[in-house]
């Protein structure tokens, strides 16, 4: 417990003090929607005017009135509204915070937009699969681990062939998800045989059950 009031202190110290790459201090994008991530985080969107209004574009993230993201490419789903489970915000122990945000990928599966923020301001963004959040040991090494499927799979010959898609693992370390390549490996061995990687490739087509997962 004292553990975790020392981080959420100094989370909120971290937010108040760090000095962002500094953009613009105040959002420069029309807005129709705010969504409050926490006291000092708050994500903008704008409804696209594409595929019905039901999704979002452009999106602005702002720590403490500044600027830190901004996306005019993608069309996202926000909670509230279309997402179920997202934009979900972690809170690190090592000072950073990881934000994720469902993109829509229609007509293929939605993704995750992963927007990585350290404690010295640096952003970094990479795409993960969208989680069934419910978290469990899939490896039995004690710790918690969501996993998904980032693309998606074309199975034919009534089910039992498919094109190689992995199932990604990510452990929850540190409060934060992590890449568990070992789990990832192992994960993939049992469902199709070996590990060929961590990309769909459509020129593998192998043998499927989807029992095995």
């Amino acid at each position: 417990m004292k553990v975790l009031l020392f981080n959420i202190v100094m989370i909120a110290a971290f937010l108040h003090s760090c000095n962002f790459p500094r953009q613009n201090s105040s959002t420069i994008i029309k807005s129709d929607t705010v969504i409050n991530l926490t006291s000092h985080i708050k994500l903008f969107g704008q409804r696209s005017k594409d595929f019905g209004g039901s999704s979002f574009n452009p999106i602005e993230i702002v720590i403490n009135n500044e600027q830190i993201f901004f996306d005019s490419t993608n069309e996202y789903w926000l909670s509230g509204f279309e997402s179920k489970q997202f934009p979900k915000l972690l809170e690190c122990t090592d000072g950073s915070i990881q934000l994720l945000i469902e993109v829509d990928e229609r007509p293929n599966t939605n993704e995750l937009q992963q927007i990585k923020i350290s404690k010295e301001g640096h952003v970094q963004t990479d795409r993960l699969p969208i989680f069934n959040w419910v978290e469990k040991d899939i490896d039995n090494d004690g710790k918690m681990e969501v996993s998904g499927i980032l693309t998606n799979g074309e199975t034919i010959a009534e089910g039992d062939t498919a094109f190689y898609n992995p199932t990604l693992v990510y452990e929850l370390t540190n409060s934060c998800l992590n890449m568990d390549s070992t789990a990832t490996r192992e994960i993939n061995k049992k469902i199709w045989g070996e590990f060929y990687g961590y990309y769909y490739n459509d020129s593998l087509l192998l043998p499927y059950d989807p029992r095995n997962k």
